[in-house]
């Protein structure tokens, strides 16, 4: 998450606070860019993962059967 905020800030900073002109760079569309990112990051780490372990053994005879189903929820980080 620490990624995400560093980009939202470098990213108002260049929308807000920096005032250089450049003929083939827009400085606030650069900012407004690295900022959705940002957000987009935040947003993304806030999110839970969900898995399903299954646990699968095979017969002697050489079938496959489950066993086993558990659904883990995690942060993603």
């Amino acid at each position: 998450m620490a990624p995400g905020i560093v980009l939202i800030i470098v990213g108002a900073i260049f929308t807000f606070a920096l005032k250089a002109e450049s003929s083939w760079l827009d400085v606030r569309v650069l900012g407004l860019i690295l900022m959705l990112g940002g957000l987009a990051f935040v947003a993304r780490s806030r999110l839970k993962r969900r898995e399903v372990i299954t646990r699968e053994t095979e017969d002697a005879d050489g079938t496959t059967q489950t066993e086993e189903k558990q659904v883990v929820e995690r942060r993603v980080e």
